[in-house]
């Protein structure tokens, strides 16, 4: 069954820790606001200062509110202490929000304050609060410099809760790393400055999880048993429900699948009474894997969609990845491929997704360097400009002298006349290469600017694709499931199914629309390669033209397809299939009902002419010069109301300048259009 992974919920759990942060009721929260609104001064930044440290982890955005207006409030009354408490914690919302980068802008500014007024525990928080931001992106080096510092601190000052939160990150970091002796020895040590059950608790399962690593299940065991105890004790429902996991995970290493499906069914029952969603996600998605590994699949197909249903409520991209691999194997051993197939591509999206998120944090690093490289440029050309000037002050000065005593020291004025010549000369000519290399900088930053511009352009029009069409098919769920809602009882079966048949074509166009920015933004960051193969070109069209196959027969648009049956050709597959596959969308999209989308493939003069040819609405010759264009690209609804990008015909023709192909585009406005494309048969 394997552990719980250290992924960065985990830290999430660490961080609450560090911050001391207790669960506020509802009830506590509304009347804190109420207060707040009654207050003035001092009291109101303390009382707001509150509600953004409460609200941080479940409603970051309000929290953000609260605290911009401590903020202003501190300033303009001089309050230095409560600013930063109120910049640290927005710090911490934004890190809930996802945005480490503009979190780490805040820390920096609270770090600034705190240092001036020698407050050391709320910089010892602080610094573990960066060091766990350094530990989710990877660089645990880092983190572990900055943990033993704050370790430092909190020796000197003996804060028993703030030392057992550093050693237990430690612990932490090298688990992730797999120094498991190093970690076993931190989390002992973290033990002796717990002084709640809760936390103990806490300690416990970590070192359980890695004695199931080892496969030391008698070690395992025994910390189990432990964690459970102090779980229950404290009352710490997260530490429960963790104990009855990892020993569910336990029981299962030992074969007694009775007491592991206990553990695991014990698990969920916690997490549904926590009401707390990543926890129910996780033990569902724990109980599916068990029934999956096991063979009771109707089992685990019930409890992993019901995992599922609820990390798409929360958009928690990790999990629909995790849940959505377990799924298709599922699906796969039911014989079910249909729905195998359908979790595969949602596999595939999340795990794009993931990859796109992780690309646009290196950009991030990458403008980061550059920032700091250009400044120490800067730096070196100043000193290279006041070494100089020293030089030419030096040289002024001495032919001063020389001049003064020019009658008495006529002979000597002539020798050092020529010493200072040399040394001008000398001068001049570091000058000149202090400008080449001013220079050849010079023309290294320009160069770099253009490439961030051109990322930058990139990273703009692929957001504004999403801000403008991603909408759409997303709003039209919204509307159509707020119908379905209220309505449900008193709209007709016709008009639910009408209804449900919109959400359908909305979902496709969805679908559609993320394959097509994830391959576009792949291609933009030049991470798609060709990977030639030789393939039948028949088979090639057939996997083109299938995923459109129901989409055309619902929409009773009849597919002609004319294709010599023995070629082969030498290709990219899926730039073969992606390609074909807009273009027969596009074709589909502005045909009317009965019209005829024809794909006819020709062997002329040592090329392939591949030409897909609609005879619905055609292209007005305005728009014909720029098809092919993105910038100000205004899309066409198709002639049921379809919905899209323009990205299809754009993805067409890069792909295509990629694969050096040549692409025809002929049309009339209702007479229908065709696309053709030239492909030289190597």
């Amino acid at each position: 069954m394997g552990t719980k992974s250290k992924n960065p919920f985990i830290f999430l759990i660490i961080y609450l820790l560090l911050l001391n942060l207790s669960l506020f009721a509802q009830t506590n929260i509304d009347s804190l606001i109420n207060l707040a609104e009654k207050s003035e001064g001092k009291e109101k930044i303390s009382l707001l200062i509150k509600l953004g440290y409460y609200l941080g982890s479940d409603n970051p955005a309000q929290a953000i509110k609260y605290l911009d207006e401590a903020i202003s409030l501190s300033d303009k009354l001089n309050l230095k202490g409560r600013k930063a408490d109120a910049l640290f914690n927005k710090g911490v919302a934004l890190w809930h929000l996802g945005n480490i980068p503009e979190s780490e802008n805040y820390y920096s500014q609270a770090k600034v304050i705190y240092e001036e007024l020698k407050d050391t525990l709320s910089l010892i928080k602080l610094y573990n609060s960066e060091a766990i931001n350094y530990s989710m992106r990877g660089r645990s080096d880092i983190a572990l410099e900055i943990f033993l510092k704050s370790l430092d601190y909190a020796n000197k000052i003996n804060d028993r809760p703030t030392i057992f939160n550093t050693l237990f990150n430690i612990g932490i970091v090298f688990d992730n790393r797999g120094e498991f002796d190093k970690a076993i020895e931190h989390y002992n040590k973290s033990l002796q400055y717990a002084d709640d059950k809760g936390s103990k608790a806490l300690v416990e399962n970590y070192l359980a999880e890695i004695y199931l690593t080892r496969k030391d299940l008698k070690k395992a065991e025994e910390f189990l048993n432990r964690a459970i105890l102090d779980a229950e004790a404290s009352g710490d429902i997260n530490s429960q429900i963790w104990s009855y996991t990892n020993l569910g995970s336990l029981n299962f290493e030992r074969g007694n699948l009775t007491e592991a499906e206990k553990n695991f069914n014990s698990a969920l029952e916690l997490s549904r009474k926590s009401e707390y969603k990543l926890d129910i996600i996780h033990s569902l998605t724990e109980l599916g894997k068990f029934y999956f590994k096991t063979k009771r699949l109707k089992e685990a197909e019930k409890y992993l969609l019901e995992a599922f249903d609820i990390a798409n409520q929360i958009n928690s991209v990790q999990d629909l990845s995790n849940i959505t691999n377990v799924l298709k194997d599922v699906y796969a051993e039911l014989n079910n491929y249909k729905q195998a197939f359908e979790f595969l591509k949602l596999n595939k999206q999340y795990s794009d997704t993931l990859q796109a998120i992780n690309q646009n944090e290196k950009i991030l690093e990458i403008e980061t360097k550059y920032a700091v490289k250009q400044k120490e440029k800067e730096a070196q050309l100043l000193k290279n400009e006041n070494e100089l000037q020293k030089k030419v002050i030096e040289t002024q000065k001495l032919i001063a002298i020389v001049v003064s005593v020019l009658g008495l020291f006529l002979v000597i004025l002539i020798a050092l006349l020529i010493r200072s010549r040399r040394k001008i000369l000398a001068a001049q000519k570091d000058l000149i290469m202090k400008n080449e290399e001013i220079e050849l900088s010079r023309k290294e930053i320009a160069a770099k600017n253009k490439e961030l511009e051109i990322l930058n352009s990139t990273k703009d029009k692929f957001f504004s694709i999403i801000a403008h069409d991603l909408r759409n098919p997303i709003a039209g769920f919204v509307s159509i499931s707020d119908i379905l809602e209220t309505d449900y009882d008193r709209i007709s079966d016709q008009e639910k199914k009408s209804l449900l048949s919109q959400m359908n074509n909305s979902s496709k166009n969805l679908i559609a629309l993320l394959e097509n920015l994830l391959t576009w933004a792949r291609l933009s960051s030049n991470k798609i390669e060709v990977v030639r193969s030789k393939s039948k070109l028949s088979e090639l069209i057939f996997s083109a033209v299938s995923p459109y196959e129901h989409w055309a027969k619902s929409k009773r648009v009849n597919l002609r397809i004319e294709i010599p049956e023995d070629k082969k050709i030498e290709t990219d597959p899926f730039i073969f299939q992606t390609v074909v596959g807009n273009l027969i969308n596009n074709a589909i999209k502005f045909s009317n009902s009965g019209d005829t989308v024809s794909v006819i493939a020709k062997l002329e003069n040592g090329k392939i002419r591949l030409s897909v040819k609609d005879n619905g609405v055609g292209i007005p010759e305005h728009r014909l010069k720029n098809i092919f264009g993105f910038d100000n690209k205004k899309t066409t609804k198709g002639t049921m109301n379809e919905s899209g990008t323009g990205l299809g015909l754009v993805l067409v023709k890069e792909l295509s300048d990629k694969m050096n192909w040549q692409i025809e585009v002929h049309s009339q406005p209702q007479l229908g259009s065709e696309f053709i494309l030239n492909i030289f048969d190597n």
